[in-house]
């Protein structure tokens, strides 16, 4: 039975990768540059040293490009435009048309598609000494061409964009009438130059990060997220009681192990698939998945049914030597520590996981190990000292109360990982949880004395209830609650235009919550061009700590009094599912691990410098304190200079 653990474990594995349509064979012998071409030009303003940037792709018949906001594991279209002291482009590209969206059939991913033709512009802003007729602008599409069957390679397309033709003449009476360049007073937001004011590579030396790697990883033993299975490993050190100082060492091993193997698979992840840290939340089949695994474990624990592994929990009495801890046993509890303590972040793992991506695999390897090493120091700590957990009672009854509470803070974590899930897939995972319970059951009801026969029919018939139950919920009852879900959206939505403006506003005050708008390139780039200090909160369901901060820091009586008596904009950044404009303004921010909870500000009149946070906040003081140096908006200055509000710092 020890192959069912290792499959479930690969399973989770798996799914933390996705798929790829990458992975899939080409059709026929088409080749990427015959398929997809590319050609650039820009045009100048009348009386302005403006213009506008367009690229277009064409694409043979048949075959389709990915969407600059395609969700991984898919490879979004990007464009690159290479530095030049003569021209710059300051804003994201924005397609002429949008995206064909679909549903892939076997993972539950968006694809964002474009056939045919379609045109990315975006504004430029040309030096005053440089004639735009004699300007060249270089840069590279990526993109990958795909059709039913698969994909073919990702190709760069090189591009050279000159001035339009018909903006020639256009150009030279501007000229000849000597009109005035254009002398903006507000710098407008230009996420290249993020990118450069916060680059990827830290400078930090290894020997500095190793360290903060394995603080970070010890400091993830306190987080929430691992409460739910550190009792496990209380009710083991409890049963390690009168063992052996080496067989108590073996076993706290094999637990740290556990851990070990879940922090490889996530630097591989890091390494080649881009995923960053707690990442694959964002999955509803990881959460399904890890949903179904965590009730198994909490009916087990309830005494429904026994985990075929020996010393994962044990329902015989407390002391039964049959039940101790086994080697399989603690490596499993590491895993499942492991893999519920990463929609925690705590102090310090931000910048070490940063650090890690922007190096050679080799290095983000020994970064991740060394954050592995430190969140299982204690219990190697404890392996080797064993007089550590001497405070500890003897095993007894005791242990059969504490594993009973264990199960339902087993069944609370199932809640919480239900709390984030997509609405219309939360009815169809209890559906399919009570399919699992079920068999469980049917397992549990055999007799231990049964032949091995008996045994091995009872799985059969339990795997079949589960299928079975898998298929009505996710085959039948996701599309009626999808199909209920979307009518009351839009009868929520018809609500909505009746109510007043003044009803909503009134309600709004109601509560501290800040006025939070869904995050943007566009919003931030139009809020920042209008001289508003912006205020943007990278967050998602998932992310305990991101909670604490929004109870403890943001959504606070003193930050929401200094937002509005500042005019400050709120933006949030969510990630509880895939956002590629979010992810790509943490990269360019220069968190390269995508970990959260982060802050940034984009300073009124200074967007290209912002302001960035992280970490857990006791109090709304460093939240305050990082809008107070931004400033007010600009036309929010003066009435922020009567409001009387005041921080202490």
């Amino acid at each position: 039975m020890r192959f069912t653990w290792f499959a479930l474990y690969v399973l989770v594995a798996t799914l933390c990768a996705g798929t790829s349509h990458a992975q899939l064979p080409a059709k026929g012998p088409a080749d990427a540059e015959a398929v997809v071409t590319v050609r650039a030009e820009f045009s100048v303003n009348e009386g302005a040293r403006t213009g506008e940037l367009s690229v277009t792709a064409t694409i043979r018949d048949g075959y389709h490009i990915y969407a600059m906001t395609q969700p991984k594991p898919f490879l979004a279209t990007q464009i690159h435009i290479e530095p030049s002291d003569q021209v710059e482009v300051s804003e994201a590209f924005r397609p002429s048309r949008p995206a064909i969206a679909l549903r892939h059939k076997s993972i539950d991913v968006e694809l964002h598609e474009y056939e045919g033709a379609v045109t990315w512009t975006t504004p430029l802003r040309i030096a005053d000494a440089v004639d735009p007729r004699d300007l060249t602008i270089s840069g590279h599409l990526l993109v990958q061409a795909c059709h039913d069957q698969g994909c073919l390679p990702p190709k760069k397309h090189p591009f050279t964009a000159k001035l339009n033709v018909d903006n020639r003449d256009l150009t030279a009476r501007t000229e000849a009438a000597g009109a005035p360049s254009e002398n903006p007073t507000q710098a407008p937001l230009d996420f290249n130059k993020l990118e450069a004011a916060n680059p990827s590579a830290s400078t930090l030396p290894l020997f500095i990060v190793l360290p903060m790697a394995f603080a970070a990883g010890f400091i993830l033993n306190l987080m929430p997220c691992v409460l739910p299975v550190i009792g496990l490993k209380i009710m083991a050190f409890a049963q390690q009681a009168g063992d052996s100082r080496g067989r108590v060492f073996v076993l706290n091993l094999w637990y740290s192990l556990g851990m070990m193997s879940v922090f490889l698979v996530l630097a591989t992840l890091a390494a080649f698939l881009g995923l960053g840290w707690g990442q694959q939340f964002s999955s509803v089949t990881f959460n399904i998945v890890l949903a179904a695994i965590v009730f198994v474990f909490g009916l087990s624990f309830l005494g429904i049914w026994e985990i075929p592994i020996p010393g994962f929990v044990g329902s015989g009495a407390a002391g039964d030597l049959a039940h101790r801890e086994g080697a399989v046993g603690a490596f499993s509890k590491g895993v499942l520590t492991t893999v519920l303590a990463t929609p925690c972040s705590g102090p310090l793992l931000g910048s070490a996981l940063t650090w890690a991506v922007t190096q050679p695999p080799l290095l983000t390897y020994l970064v991740f190990a060394f954050v592995g090493i430190g969140m299982a120091s204690p219990y190697l700590l404890v392996g080797a000292f064993p007089k550590l957990i001497a405070f500890l009672p003897k095993p007894g009854e005791w242990m059969n109360t504490f594993k009973h509470i264990l199960g339902f803070v087993m069944l609370a974590t199932v809640a919480y990982l239900l709390s984030f899930m997509l609405i219309p897939y939360v009815v169809p995972a209890v559906a399919f949880m009570i399919g699992l319970g079920a068999a469980c059951w049917w397992i549990g009801r055999t007799l231990s004395t049964a032949s091995l026969n008996a045994k091995a029919r009872v799985w059969i018939q339990a795997a079949a209830i589960a299928a079975a139950a898998g298929f009505v919920s996710f085959g039948w009852l996701h599309g009626v609650m999808k199909s209920r879900f979307d009518r009351e959206v839009d009868r929520s939505l018809a609500a909505r235009h009746v109510a007043s403006a003044q009803d909503a506003t009134s309600s709004q005050r109601d509560n501290n919550e800040l006025p939070w708008q869904p995050y943007s390139h566009e919003l931030l780039a139009r809020y920042t061009s209008a001289g508003k200090t912006v205020l943007v909160d990278f967050t998602a369901d998932w992310c305990l700590t991101c909670k604490a901060n929004e109870a403890a820091a943001l959504n606070h009586t003193a930050t929401r009094r200094f937002v509005e008596a500042n005019g400050i904009v709120t933006l949030k950044a969510d990630k509880t599912h895939p956002a590629p404009e979010v992810d790509d303004l943490l990269q360019r921010l220069g968190n390269k691990a995508g970990s959260i909870p982060f802050y940034a500000v984009f300073p009124a009149g200074n967007p290209n410098q912002p302001i960035l946070l992280d970490g857990l906040f006791a109090s709304p003081q460093p939240i305050i304190d990082a809008l107070q140096k931004a400033g007010p908006s600009r036309n929010d200055a003066q009435r922020a200079d009567t409001t009387g509000v005041r921080t202490r710092r």
